[in-house]
């Protein structure tokens, strides 16, 4: 029991800083809680200019300086604009000395040559490999695009679409066809008219080319892009090409740009009388006539002084009239909710919540709808509001690999890859296309000539055929490929990229020194684990004697459980259960008459050769002892049948074990865990006590003050 405690506590120690490495990434969600809590009244963001290079303290021949302390901090609470000097003395000081017996760690682990040690080394350097990919693809290409989405989601936007389609391969028809109605737009032709007349998109023909109002990431990234260079009113200068279902050409008018609203308020449904979900409201007059009286008298009840909550809770006819009718989070007119419900209000409902002019705390009247009488409230507004964390996660699941094959060709590009195609071809003609995979006999059906060969290179890397055919060989990922052009092409340029992101992260320390900081952080976070390892986890032995010690002024505390031992008679028929308990009342319930008839007739399995006994088992935590104890029962008491787990019990009562004392033997499981805490609170100070004295610390106390008063 000790053991698995202090392996529980060990593994999440460790995995304090791979979460610590997480959160740099931006991979974690959850923020760690710490007991420090910003000065009351004072704002996180805002606090006296404090030089970053002040010193605060000193460990050893390490300096604390007022930029460090700060940023390990923020890192602490998850607040990445959190100001230290708006934090309470208290808590900035307790915080110090905890960031101090850190460092002490770290100094001690480095004194005794654990940075050096191979397993450790081994372990940084495998750590660095597992997280330099992802935060180069972070920076590179994740965050770029985010930011811009988020920017462009403060706005919405309408464009006119005119679509061409590319019939068969013949491109250039559909180009010259799609430039012949540019020129004639920019001579003055209708634009609605020529969408209606010539488009190839039914939906743009028959909308005159407009689109509803939209959003960045809803649209065509080439269309998006393209809207956010130009002035309404505006035509693109040049057909736009689409590649994806059907292939065609755009022309582009952008109709308009706007702020994008969003807005948070109340609403009530009043709904017709029961019809078919697919039939429109009303089925007939007088369902609608019943509805909208309904409604008004709801919407008068509001004017003469009933709570919009109240009113929603009591006569709307919505999932979220038990909240009162808010709605669950701002809502936009191009997305609808920003949480990621997929709920649209009707149209009409959304028209009087973005109509121009209105204004927060206005109300509605009653609104007819397809889904019923609606009731809103505009309480609250915006711009924008989309969560990033939101756009990421789309980004990532809908353009990442995309934009990732784009930035491996431009990289590709800047280093000048070259491709050697002759040599593909030698290696494709050289293996058995009709076998699943590549396997070591396909290998050795390859020259010696052949293997010496390079299938491509860049600056700084040559890729032999005899590396690509050991990496076939190895690597999982490449496994399930085929052995045509296509498949090995395919694998061709994994092995390409994963040598690409090699060399770009090779310099990841001096491009972000946030990555430093972050493998910085992650080696001091090995060194600690290891050396508290060696000094507190390895000590820490369950020795009975200390344990007798901590546990006799505390004894009282251990008590058990008030226990009950009975024994059951458990049959499915009601009428045998009332049978069977006359027998047991017209015998003067003789125990082994009781365990007779059990070990006969009772159908709980394994209970027949028990003749129906159980363990003894507490009240607080199981149902027939709960029932023995409220009913009073004493040994020997029989309960009349009842209903039990879909049959009938007829229970016994045998014994009463009430509570007492426990033992030392029976209490450790109640005690060890603090009896663990106490012996490495115990070890723990001793060994920061020693490193105190072996590396001099020194806090820099009028500093202190002064920042702090």
């Amino acid at each position: 029991m000790n053991a698995t405690t202090m392996i529980y506590r060990r593994k999440n120690h460790y995995l304090f800083f791979a979460y610590s490495l997480l959160c740099a990434l931006g991979m974690a969600t959850a923020s760690l809680p710490t007991s420090a809590q910003p000065i009351a009244g004072k704002p996180s963001a805002i606090g006296k200019p404090i030089d970053g290079k002040t010193v605060l303290a000193k460990v050893g021949t390490e300096a604390i300086t007022y930029k460090i302390l700060e940023d390990a901090y923020r890192k602490n609470v998850n607040n990445k604009t959190l100001v230290l000097s708006n934090v309470s003395a208290d808590s900035v000081r307790d915080f110090l000395n905890l960031y101090i017996n850190y460092r002490l760690k770290v100094l001690d682990a480095k004194a005794r040559g654990f940075d050096q040690k191979p397993e450790i080394v081994q372990d940084i350097r495998q750590n660095r490999a597992a997280l330099s990919a992802p935060y180069l693809f972070e920076r590179a290409i994740v965050n770029p695009r985010v930011d811009t989405s988020f920017a462009r989601r403060k706005s919405q936007f309408k464009v006119g679409l005119i679509f061409t389609k590319i019939l068969g391969t013949d491109t250039a028809k559909a180009y010259k066809r799609t430039l012949s109605m540019l020129e004639a737009l920019k001579k003055g032709a209708d634009f609605g008219k020529m969408a209606k007349d010539s488009s190839d998109d039914e939906y743009f023909r028959n909308a005159g080319g407009e689109m509803p109002l939209i959003t960045s990431d809803r649209v065509l990234r080439d269309i998006e892009n393209a809207a956010f260079t130009m002035k309404v009113g505006e035509l693109y200068p040049k057909p736009i090409r689409s590649n994806l279902a059907v292939s065609g050409y755009y022309i582009l008018k952008l109709l308009a740009m706007e702020p994008r609203v969003a807005v948070r308020g109340r609403y009530i449904l009043v709904k017709s009388a029961v019809r078919p979900s697919n039939v429109p409201t009303p089925t007939n007059p007088q369902d609608s006539i019943a509805a909208v009286k309904r409604a008004d008298s709801v919407l008068s009840l509001i004017k003469g002084g009933l709570d919009f909550a109240e009113a929603a809770k009591k006569f709307s006819e919505d999932a979220y009239a038990q909240y009162g009718g808010i709605f669950p989070s701002y809502y936009t007119e191009t997305t609808g909710y920003l949480n990621g419900l997929r709920q649209r209000f009707p149209e009409e409902v959304e028209k009087w919540l973005f109509a121009k002019g209105r204004t927060n705390g206005e109300m509605s009247g009653v609104i007819p709808t397809f889904n019923g009488m609606y009731i809103v409230r505009r309480d609250s507004s915006k711009i924008g509001g989309d969560e990033r964390e939101e756009i990421k996660r789309f980004y990532k699941r809908v353009h990442f690999e995309a934009d990732k094959k784009l930035f491996f060709d431009s990289v590709k590009k800047a280093r000048k890859f070259v491709m050697n195609q002759k040599t593909l071809d030698a290696f494709l003609n050289a293996v058995d296309t009709t076998r699943p995979a590549f396997d070591s006999a396909q290998k050795a059906k390859l020259s010696a000539k052949l293997l010496k060969e390079t299938l491509c290179k860049f600056a700084g890397f040559t890729l032999p055929v005899s590396a690509f055919a050991d990496s076939l060989l190895t690597r999982s990922d490449l496994r399930g490929f085929s052995l045509t052009h296509q498949g090995i092409s395919q694998a061709l340029d994994k092995v390409v990229e994963s040598a690409l992101t090699d060399a770009l992260t090779r310099s990841l320390e001096t491009d972000f020194p946030e990555f430093a900081a972050l493998m910085k952080e992650f080696q001091d976070g090995m060194l600690i684990f290891r050396i508290e390892e060696e000094e507190i986890w390895s000590k820490m032995k369950f020795d009975t004697t200390s344990a007798r010690a901590y546990h006799a002024p505390l004894k009282e505390k251990f008590k058990t459980q008030e226990l009950f031992e009975f024994s059951e008679i458990w049959v499915a028929s009601d009428s045998l259960a009332q049978a069977l308990y006359k027998r047991l009342q017209a015998s003067g319930n003789r125990a082994s008459l009781f365990d007779s008839l059990a070990a006969e007739y009772t159908e709980r399995t394994g209970y027949k050769e028990r003749k129906g006994k159980w363990e003894a088992m507490s009240a607080t935590d199981y149902t027939i002892p709960a029932e023995l104890k409220k009913r009073g029962s004493k040994v020997g008491d029989i309960l009349p049948p009842f209903k039990f787990q879909g049959a009938m019990s007829i229970v016994r009562m045998n014994a009463r074990l009430p509570v007492r004392q426990k033992t030392f033997e029976e209490a450790i499981p109640d005690f060890a865990a603090q009896f663990q805490d106490t012996v490495q609170k115990e070890l723990t100070q001793k060994w920061l006590e020693g490193l105190r004295t072996k590396h001099s610390v020194t806090i820099e106390q009028e500093t202190f003050k002064s920042i702090w008063k």
